[in-house]
């Protein structure tokens, strides 16, 4: 029971569409009808800049943070003295689920990523330091956020079998299962990303004043 009742509670947190208030309430806009149409950090970004950007991210990842470390407080009285890293995972993959398929939105949400870092930590920080450093490698080389993430996301199953055997005696497969159908799922979500990185026309992140610096020099 207390783990069906971590699972709502993940899908409800998850489903909080915090980028599509911060637009509303801040920016005084629908990012669903601006930029990409995404509610995630990036398109919010794109939209009002670096500050309500940051904020989505800081917010989706704390959702999912928040909904593990939830479970783990109910968890704590089931028969294992600690909920083993496939229930954690599982419950995170709750959270990312309400954030791509919120029911506050008609099951219409953003893409995952923020979330995703947000349950790693959670769960087992290495893995979400091996994301953020990967991410922020890619980003530092090629500036396209959507390709950072489809790295980081294919990296992560394997990662996710090899990091936590070595480093503790708990099993480790379900983990691994977990997070290769999450990833498999986050880069379905970036589909379109994927056939823009193809043809060569997938943009690099900038915020507004980025954009507008950079058609004042030229």
């Amino acid at each position: 029971m207390s783990l069906l009742i971590s699972l709502l509670i993940a899908y409800l947190l998850g489903s909080i569409p915090f980028g599509l208030l911060i637009g509303r309430f801040w920016l005084g806009v629908d990012v669903r009808q601006q930029g990409s149409g995404n509610i995630g950090m990036t398109n919010v970004m794109r939209v009002g800049g670096k500050l309500p950007g940051a904020l989505t991210f800081i917010l989706d990842f704390g959702k999912a943070w928040l909904a593990v470390v939830i479970a783990g407080l109910l968890l704590v009285e089931e028969p294992t003295p600690e909920p083993a890293f496939g229930t954690l995972m599982l419950v995170g993959a709750f959270a990312i689920l309400g954030h791509i398929f919120p029911v506050f939105l008609r099951f219409k949400g953003g893409k995952g990523i923020s979330c995703q870092i947000g349950t790693l930590l959670a769960v087992y920080y290495p893995l979400a330091l091996v994301g953020i450093g990967t991410w922020l490698l890619m980003f530092a080389w090629k500036k396209i956020s959507s390709l950072s993430a489809i790295v980081m996301l294919c990296l992560l199953p394997a990662v996710s079998l090899v990091l936590p055997g070595m480093m503790t005696e708990m099993p480790t497969w379900d983990l691994t299962a977990i997070q290769a159908a999450l990833s498999l799922l986050l880069i379905y979500c970036h589909r379109d990303n994927l056939r823009r990185l193809r043809e060569g026309s997938e943009g690099v992140l900038r915020s507004p004043s980025s954009n507008n610096s950079s058609q004042r020099s030229q």
